[in-house]
């Protein structure tokens, strides 16, 4: 035993005396009182279910300590998970305890805002819905849009039933055809209902713009005609 312990004395030693430093450096460290905010992450949900109320984004912790170790807190937050695997449909209700959060020691917890983070779970819905295109700019002089044509036609829109049952279509963001001349294709992204939690599948299609000279009136100058691809 004795020589157990007197093997590598000297490191031993300065081990010993590092951490000592150490200690004393803390604990004759000024105290202070921070706030920081932590975000929430949902995890674990099944992918035939939705969160049906809207959840605090982040928790507040007003935090009391060696000044060092609470602003080493302050610089890197951890998240605040909610693990909602196996969990049903209906409300669930997660403390946020003092324990759960990792802080060092000495760090202590003076205040959790909010407390508690109450999530109800749904069932997730489907159905179609039409892609409609939103046009931005103008094509060349003499020319027009007569027709935009999407690929596919339509997208599998999910979420709440409540939020799917008067939507029968899906916008684009904005199409930009200004200074067209022919019929182009682009790859358009579709744009969520404000204020809905829908899922979008695909989140993007291919519209093809087709452009045709513009009829002219009786008498008017003909337009000029649309160049040809090459």
């Amino acid at each position: 035993m004795l020589r157990f312990i007197t093997r590598n004395w000297q490191l031993k030693l300065i081990s010993l005396g590092i951490a000592v430093f150490l200690w004393a450096l803390v604990v004759g460290q000024e105290n202070a009182e921070v706030t920081v905010r932590l975000p929430v992450v949902v995890t674990g949900l099944a992918a035939d279910m939705v969160v049906a109320n809207q959840v605090a984004s982040e928790v507040e912790l007003r935090l009391y300590g060696p000044q060092s170790l609470v602003r080493q807190v302050a610089t890197r937050p951890q998240a605040k998970q909610l693990d909602l695997t196996g969990m049903g449909t209906g409300e669930h209700i997660f403390q946020v305890l003092p324990e759960d959060l990792s802080l060092p020691p000495g760090v202590e917890v003076v205040r959790i805002s909010p407390a508690r983070l109450r999530l109800v779970i749904a069932h997730r819905y489907s159905r179609k819905a039409a892609v409609r295109p939103v046009i931005k700019g103008n094509p060349a002089p003499g020319f027009e849009v007569h027709e935009v044509e999407f690929k596919p036609a339509d997208v599998t829109v999910s979420g709440l039933k409540a939020e799917l049952t008067d939507l029968d279509w899906i916008w684009t963001v904005p199409l930009e055809v200004t200074g067209l001349k022919e019929t182009t294709t682009l790859k358009a992204n579709l744009r969520p209902p404000d204020g809905r939690a829908i899922r979008l599948i695909p989140n993007t299609v291919q519209a093809v713009i087709h452009i045709r000279p513009r009829p002219g009136k009786p008498g008017a100058e003909a337009p000029p005609a649309p160049e040809k691809k090459k």
